[in-house]
Parts: structure tokens; sequence; C-alpha cells
């Protein structure tokens, strides 16, 4: 038997809240294994850093110009897209699994976080974006991405 854990949006563990999340959990892992199999949104981490709520997104090949970052107080939603070189050359071609075009990622948060302090930075083709903890309640904001 599953020990009971608070969390931010009720209790997992056995009880009524327990199974909605068994559920949803063994209704949206098939799906999410699939998405990811097929290359179609970025791979993502989320954890805490002192007073901070980080993501980090997997994005190489993606422009920095087409990354497009909204953050709301318990989600932070990724859009983009890659692009093909238009003078790539088809001859001596004998495999290929490269993905291209556009995605969109929506990723729910542990705790509420305060959009408008939210900040976004790219580098060697990981997006990390880092949200202060709310202190109350917080609205939301399309993030610029600072390109190192």
């Amino acid at each position: 038997m599953r020990e009971l854990i608070p969390r931010g949006d009720g209790w997992s563990g056995p009880g009524p809240w327990g199974m909605m999340e068994e559920f949803r959990r063994l209704f949206d892992q098939p799906f999410a294994l699939l998405q990811r199999a097929l290359g179609d949104t970025p791979t993502v981490e989320v954890f805490e850093q002192g007073d901070d709520v980080v993501v980090r997104a997997e994005v190489p090949g993606v422009d920095p110009q087409d990354l497009d970052v909204r953050v709301t107080d318990r989600t932070v939603t990724l859009r983009g897209e890659v692009r093909r070189a238009a003078e790539e050359q088809r001859q001596g071609y004998y495999y290929g699994e490269r993905r291209y075009g556009a995605f969109q990622r929506t990723v729910p948060l542990p705790v509420p976080v305060d959009a408008d302090r939210a900040h976004a930075r790219y580098q060697h083709g990981v997006l990390e974006i880092r949200i202060p903890r709310a202190a109350g309640p917080a609205g939301g904001r399309r993030l610029p991405i600072d390109i190192q």
C-alpha cells in the first residue's frame, strides 16, 4: 500500500485522489512515450532550486528566434519549429531520423509561480526557464529569451 504524500493539488496515494492520479498516469503514459519516441515534443526536466522552479527543455536545431515561451501561474508552454535547410542534397543519402516541423508542449508546474518575474535563457540547444515561487495569486506572460 502506498503512503499518503501531500501535494500542491491534492494527495497522491490510496483514496479517491490517488485513484484519479493512477488512472491519469496509466492513460497518459503510453501517449507521452509515443510523443517522445516520435520526437514531436522536446524532453523536459522540472525541479526546484532555492526559491525558483526551473524548467529545462532540450530543443537542439531550433533557432531561438523561433521559440515562443509562455508562463502562467501553474504552467509553462513551449512552442517552436525546426526548419529544414533548403540546400540539403539527397544524393548519397542512406538514412535519416531527423524531425522537422512545429511542436508545442505544456508543462504543469508543481507549485504556483510568479510569471511576471520569470526569465528564459537558451544555450547550446537547451532552453532554461527560471520562475520564482509565487507569494500570492499571479497572472501569465510571454517570455523573451536571452541567447548565449
